[in-house]
């Protein structure tokens, strides 16, 4: 019997204009109308999923920022993460500020771009709340003055796939990396992603990783799709990521279709 709906936003529960269709608005209603819980588990930080989610106030648990903050349907914070200064300082040094727009986020929503220009405006825009601009970034973090629990890097698909790769090379063993949309890749500290998000979090609610399921899109959601045997991928999704899901699927709205027609089977056997 499943018990709990992971959903990812974009790309997934939001369409291509970053709102929720009524479609999926009305299957959502139907899955808390048949005793569903609801999970949002994003790249986004929480003060942007709270905007996204105001037809569901204080409806559903949130896993923002990969992994970095837990928070139950209540809002009381269950877990935050975040780099030691000293990594998140090296990390932002290795970035080349020629190619990319970086932001350094922290739990608590706030989040700091090196440069306020044209380009690191546009990127703003779409994170749905604005961002201070720290001219000294590096002496920011060496000083600890607040703690990076995600690095979120813009730039070109291709540019970012190799930065990825240097990072990981550069970095053994002290980071996680995901490429979360076409132009952005999220690096976030070692073993902090949905997948242990979502894990914190069904401990502290009791359920089974096989009472969940998880709706995504992308390669920061394979890591809650590695906790159950229900997992969506969207139909648009890479390759890679629909073969690794248990069912693909057009729609949250037809995912939760699929959930709730499972768990009518489940209680009739």
């Amino acid at each position: 019997m499943i018990k709990l709906i992971v959903s990812d936003l974009d790309g997934t529960l939001l369409d291509k204009s970053k709102q929720i269709n009524e479609r999926d608005r009305s299957a959502v209603r139907k899955a808390y109308e048949s005793g569903l819980d609801l999970c949002i588990a994003s790249g986004r930080m929480n003060a942007e999923i709270t905007v996204i989610m105001r037809p569901f106030p204080n409806n559903y648990h949130a896993v923002g920022q990969n992994g970095a903050t837990v928070r139950l349907n209540n809002e009381r914070l269950l877990g935050a993460m975040d780099f030691a200064p000293e990594l998140s300082l090296r990390l932002l040094q290795a970035v080349p500020r020629e190619e990319f727009i970086s932001f350094v986020h922290c739990t608590d929503d706030s989040y700091y771009a090196r440069v306020d220009n044209e380009v690191s405006r546009s990127v703003e825009n779409r994170i749905m709340s604005e961002s201070s601009t720290h001219h000294k970034l590096e002496e920011a973090l060496a000083n600890d003055e607040f703690r990076c629990s995600k690095l979120a890097c813009f730039g070109e698909l291709g540019k970012l796939s190799k930065l990825e790769a240097q990072l990981n090379r550069q970095f053994p063993g002290q980071i996680e990396t995901f490429i979360s949309d076409k132009d952005c890749l999220d690096i976030m500290p070692l073993n902090v992603s949905k997948g242990t998000g979502i894990s914190l979090l069904i401990r502290e609610l009791a359920i089974a990783p096989h009472e969940i399921a998880c709706i995504g899109d992308s390669f920061n959601d394979l890591s809650m799709f590695a906790l159950t045997p229900h997992s969506f991928a969207m139909v648009e999704s890479h390759d890679e990521i629909r073969e690794q899901a248990s069912t693909v699927v057009h729609s949250v709205a037809e995912a939760i279709e699929h959930i709730i027609a499972y768990n009518a089977m489940s209680v009739a056997n």
